[in-house]
């Protein structure tokens, strides 16, 4: 079978503003299970040796999990190595396989602009509350929700204009030609 032509590997393409734009959010979801695993063996360690431990460090975990979360499943989108069904589309001609590809970009965009928007109306309402022990604002975590949403989204719109160029290069090229 056939591989899809417009599918980006893993590194390739990763120059200039991609590379740049990979490389931030790389190294903030790095800082974010650096810091979380940090705390939770440090509280662990504490708890189990000197039964007692840091009672903010739980309140600063949570809060980082969803920024963690939603990093990766950006890079995984930037890169293309989300989670993806592909063996019914595989199966499909290569000009209606991008077509496919596409909507279902179109799709996920949409889907996570949405999220973005139901984010913003919850960060309005709960995100001046005030954590319990370091009494910072709920809204500098929950915000990764709305952050997140729009940045995929915006990934997704990426990784649909180039199935487009990808599809208007293919049709260009006489056919058999390399690509």
């Amino acid at each position: 079978m056939e591989e899809a032509g417009f599918e980006v590997e893993l590194g390739q393409n990763e120059h200039g503003i991609d590379a740049w734009i990979n490389g931030i959010a790389g190294a903030l979801g790095a800082a974010a299970l650096v810091t979380v695993t940090l705390l939770v063996f440090a509280n662990a360690s504490l708890r189990y040796l000197f039964n007692s431990g840091l009672i903010w460090a739980d309140e600063i975990v949570i809060a980082l999990i969803p920024w963690l979360t939603m990093l990766g499943m950006f890079l995984s989108v930037r890169r293309r190595e989300i989670i993806r069904i592909e063996h019914f589309a595989n199966r499909l001609p290569p000009g209606i396989r991008r077509v496919v590809a596409a909507f279902a970009d179109l799709l996920s965009a949409a889907s996570f602009a949405y999220l973005a928007f139901v984010s913003f109306d919850y960060v309005s309402l709960f995100g001046t509350d005030k954590t319990t022990y370091l009494k910072l604002p709920k809204g500098w975590f929950t915000s990764a929700l709305l952050v997140g949403s729009i940045l995929l989204a915006l990934a997704f719109l990426v990784d649909l204009a180039r199935t487009v160029r990808a599809r208007k290069a293919g049709a260009a090229a006489p056919e058999g030609a390399a690509r």
